[in-house]
């Protein structure tokens, strides 16, 4: 009898996961490495961005990806309960650069979109709902992402353009030891995690040294083959007070 309801229940997750798998729309991390029809091809597991924390008077920075067939039309807007609790900027990505797109996103086949969300220093701490909401076929698919507003608040500053992966600015922090910062031309992909990588920066000296290195690890140590690894360094900084 055991076996049987464990098996039953093995065969449910299996046929949710299929589900899942077949879905049209998904939400990934600004890391995730995304191919041009939208397969995930780096990490080899992606993070779930179910409920993702965001950091107060901040920027995060999610990748929207839409497959569908090469002729197939939709239409792509992002709902928000309570309304307006978030700024949201969506962006399409063309030859390396990030061009904005306003709502509703009318698209054809598949895309991968960048969905930029900036929460207000007075935001409130709570769950709130940023949910991508595809049209395709006359019908809804909503994903259901309920994003967690943190006590932490990003200190004001500069923000200054450039491009460094943020694993090596961390480093620089940790270890003292700076790279090389790329000068960026525009707006692109890495411009937004650097951008979103000195807000941690800006978060890191409430951490106690010895911590932020522990968690860091060597400081000659070759950058991590895990792209997404970087935010579990974020997720400690986030939860700091």
């Amino acid at each position: 009898m055991k076996y049987s309801i464990r098996a039953a229940w093995l065969c449910s997750l299996l046929a949710w996961a299929a589900v899942a798998r077949a879905q049209p729309l998904s939400v990934y991390s600004e890391f995730a490495r995304i191919d041009a029809k939208g397969n995930a091809t780096a990490p080899e597991s992606p993070r779930e961005i179910l409920s993702p924390a965001i950091a107060r008077n901040a920027f995060a920075t999610f990748q929207v990806v839409v497959q569908a067939a090469e002729n197939k039309s939709w239409w792509l807007y992002i709902g928000q309960n309570p309304e307006n609790a978030v700024r949201v900027t969506m962006y399409k990505e063309d030859a390396g650069k990030l061009v904005p797109e306003e709502l509703p996103i009318l698209g054809k086949g598949a895309r991968v979109l960048w969905m930029d969300v900036w929460a207000e220093r007075a935001a409130p701490v709570e769950r709130i709902k940023i949910e991508p909401q595809l049209n395709i076929d006359n019908d809804w698919v909503i994903y259901p992402m309920e994003a967690r507003v943190m006590d932490a608040v990003v200190p004001d500053g500069e923000r200054p353009a450039g491009a460094i992966e943020p694993v090596e600015l961390m480093r620089g922090f940790v270890c003292g030891v700076a790279g090389r910062l790329v000068n960026a031309t525009g707006l692109t992909a890495g411009a937004l995690r650097y951008r979103n990588a000195r807000q941690d920066l800006a978060l890191a000296p409430r951490a106690p040294k010895a911590e932020l290195q522990r968690r860091f690890g060597a400081c000659d140590a070759p950058p991590p083959a895990d792209p997404e690894w970087y935010l579990r360094f974020r997720d400690y900084l986030f939860r700091l007070k």
